[in-house]
Order: structure tokens, then sequence, then C-alpha cells
């Protein structure tokens, strides 16, 4: 885990010690000229300070506008990295009090401080990385235990001054409250995790998705945290998991991804969340920026033929632009199809304009399966989820804007069997579709069982 934390910076740490050192020596001189006898802890304030913020903006990079919140508050203490954000701030409360003397102001700043960190992480680019509240919470639950230790050492009556303070603590309280909720809060979109569902992912699944990452892009990046989280409300579990860049040219790299468990045969790797190509790519020996979608396939198949070489037994490929103008690139597909019904195996590449592998889908499903033959057409399917939706809308009925397009018949495994069942895409308005066909993880699709007609709102739910 400090290999990916640290990722062998150590010129970086170095020169984030003598910096420390240095503004160390400037807090204790400032003190000693203040007059003040308390110069040692203002010089250990300003190391532990500085090393923090250091070590926390390590291998920074753009800002993803994303906050993960973590309902589970019990999750980050079982995990190696909450215990080293909980470590890293004890030192911080407790030099801010012996320095200050003065508790209340000391504990703002030991509970403001990781919250505005971690909403820098998600705002500002350059210092972004992983926008987290349990990282937060760890770091307040640390600095707050040394706080809590250096008033234990301080009982002698008068060492402490429980007033001083107060009113600007208040004060300070306040508008920080005032520019979290008016500011911060309409800055970052917040993503909620089940309470019960987030865990640290356990060895077997680390290796799995270390063994996914070499066969998709040897070793060119490094694993960074990981988590085993259940889907929401269907049976399956993913592997959740970010990357950074293994060279020192870039530490900023940051991409993110998951897999699927325990099967290990879908991962999902994304580098790119916009239009603008990052350094996180993976590059195509002698691939050049695409100008068009038959250029993009040629990368495509260039890294599918040194990295997924199975793909070339697909009956089918498709190249089409993502974007109205192809502003994210081009996604190449390749599937199986066996009796006009789509396999549980494909391959999605993305490559974005500079010609690099944006996004990565693998599904390593079966290429043929036993299957009965369909019994709802198109048309039918589309009608189950006409009635479906009436059925749901609580007598409010189908708006005049929405569509229904039967799109696929794909097999999908329910209860241990697999069976045909059509893709119904519904759009509302007008509506531009950027890709063909449209992809379930991105659209609003409901799955028909072509033999019974249920419709099912995944690929793993039960239906109605």
């Amino acid at each position: 885990m400090f290999t990916a934390i640290f990722q062998q910076h150590y010129a970086y740490l170095a020169g984030c010690a003598l910096v420390a050192l240095a503004l160390a020596a400037a807090a204790w001189w400032t003190a000693h000229r203040l007059g003040s006898p308390h110069g040692g802890w203002w010089a250990g304030l300003a190391a532990t300070l500085t090393a923090m913020l250091g070590v926390t903006f390590m291998g920074s990079g753009d800002a993803g506008g994303e906050c993960v919140v973590n309902h589970d508050l019990l999750e980050p203490f079982h995990t190696t990295q909450g215990l080293w954000n909980l470590a890293m701030t004890v030192p911080l409360g407790l030099f801010a009090v012996l320095a200050s003397r003065r508790p209340l102001p000391a504990l703002v700043g030991v509970v403001s401080l990781p919250l505005a960190v971690e909403f820098t992480q998600g705002t500002v680019d350059g210092l972004g990385r992983l926008c987290d509240s349990a990282d937060a919470e760890m770091n307040v639950l640390g600095g707050i235990a040394g706080a809590a230790l250096a008033l234990v050492a301080l009982t002698t009556p008068g060492r402490v001054d429980w007033l001083a303070g107060a009113k600007a603590a208040l004060f300070a309280s306040a508008a920080l409250l005032l520019i979290g909720v008016g500011v911060a809060r309409p800055a970052v979109t917040f993503t909620h995790v089940d309470g019960t569902g987030l865990s640290t992912a356990d060895t077997d699944q680390g290796e799995a998705v270390e063994k996914a990452l070499g066969d998709a892009f040897g070793d060119r990046y490094v694993l960074g945290k990981t988590y085993d989280q259940p889907c929401a409300d269907v049976p399956c579990t993913n592997v959740v998991f970010g990357l950074f860049r293994r060279d020192e040219a870039h530490p900023e790299g940051y991409g993110n991804g998951t897999l699927s468990w325990p099967d290990g045969e879908r991962p999902n790797i994304s580098f790119e969340d916009g239009d603008r190509p990052t350094v996180m790519g993976f590059p195509v020996p002698g691939a050049e920026a695409p100008s068009t979608g038959k250029e993009a396939y040629e990368t495509a198949r260039a890294y599918m033929r040194a990295h997924h070489p199975w793909a070339r037994e697909a009956g089918a490929h498709e190249t089409y632009p993502m974007g109205k103008e192809a502003e994210f690139g081009w996604t190449t597909r390749w599937t199986w199809t066996q009796d006009g019904v789509l396999m549980p195996r494909s391959l999605d590449v993305e490559v974005d304009r500079q010609g690099r592998v944006s996004q990565l889908d693998v599904t390593r499903g079966p290429a043929r399966l036993d299957l009965e033959k369909a019994k709802l057409s198109a048309e039918q399917a589309e009608r189950a989820v006409w009635e479906d939706f009436v059925a749901r809308s609580e007598g409010r009925g189908v708006p005049d804007d929405v569509r229904f397009e039967a799109f696929a018949l794909k097999a999908v495994e329910r209860g241990g069997t697999w069976r045909p069942e059509w893709l119904v895409n519904l759009t509302a308005g007008a509506g531009e579709r950027t890709a063909s066909p449209p992809d379930p993880a991105t659209t609003d699709v409901r799955w028909v069982d072509s033999l019974s007609g249920d419709v099912h709102n995944s690929a793993f739910g039960t239906g109605r």
C-alpha cells in the first residue's frame, strides 16, 4: 500500500522534510522574538502541518469534482489507509494545543483542515486526488485525539486558557459552515456509499485486480486503494480500485476501475471522465492521434491484438464516436452472436483524441450457449416495457415524449440459467444517441425475458 502512496518519490519526500525543518526553524524563531515560551511546540506544529500537507497532496492531478461519502463510519478503522490517516494527524492536534494552550481554536483547526483538504482534492486541478469522507473522518479523529493527549499532559491548573479565542473560534466555525453550505456543497457531486457495503478488498481480490491490470496494461500503473462493494439491490459484487502512473514524470495521473467478483471476468477501467485527455491514457506503440473512426479502429485493433488476442475470434466489430463530434474519441466494440442473440462476451476499447486507450470494458463470458429460441418479438418486448412503465407510474401514464426501443437480444444468466432477453432502451425527448448500440451501463435500459415476458431493471435484478 505504501508503495502505491509514495510511488518511490524519495526526492519529493526529502524535499518535504527539508521544507518542514526550515518552517519549523522559522516558527521557533518567530515565537522566540514574540516572547512565547513555547517555541519548540510551535516548531513541531509547523513541521507536522507541512509534512501532512506534503504527503496528502503528493501525486495529485486533475480534480474529479466528486466526493465519496462513506456511511460506514467504522470501515476506515479496519483499513491500513484509515489507520494511517488517523495516526498522521495525532501530532497535529497535540502540537496545536501544546503551542497555543487554547483548546477551542485548536479544535476548530483540526476539524476544518481535513475538510478543506478533501474539498481541495475534489475541486482543484493540480491538487486533485480522491475526495473521500473516510479520509476526513480519520484525520479529524486523529487531530482530536492528539488535542486530548495534550490536555491530559497539561493537567496543572493555569496551563490551559479554556476561554481564550472562544469568540474567534465561534465566528470561524460559523463562517466555515456558511462557506461549506454555500460554496463547497454546490461545487462537488456527492456519491453516497452504502454503509454496510464498502469494505477493504482481501488479498485474493487485490491479486485478481493486479492480474487484470497486468493483462490489460502490463506494469504501467500502480494499484491504489481497493474496496469490495456489493452492487445496489442486486446479487453481485464489484472490486473498486484506483490507479496511479508508475513513472515519476507524471505522478499526478489518476484512474479508476471495477472488477466483477468472484468470477473476475469483467474489468472496467477508466482513465478519462471528460473530453480532455490526461496523462493516464495508455499509449499504443506506433499509434498517432486519430481524426477518423477508421484511424481510431486501427489503434484499438493494435491494442486488442497485443493485450486481448482472444477478441480476434469475435463475430463482429463496430467503431462509433463518443460524443456528437467524437470529442471523447471513438469506441470499438467486438461482439459474439449466436442465432441472432448477443453472447455475454465482448471487448470495448475507447481511444481518445490523442490516440491513447482511455476506457476499457472486458467481458469474458461464454461465446456459445444452449439457449431456447425467443418467443417474443422486439415489438412485443417494447409493449411489455410500456405496460410495466404504466403499472409503475401510479396512474400517471406514459409521457408523450418517452420512447421504447428494443435494440438487442442478449443472453443473460438468472438463477444459474441462461435465457435470451431483449434490451429495451427508454428515451425522453428527441435525444441524441452517442453510441450504437446503446450502452446498458450508461442508458436507461429494461431487460425483457423473451420467453416469459418478465421485465427486469438490470441484468441481475428480479422483475415485477
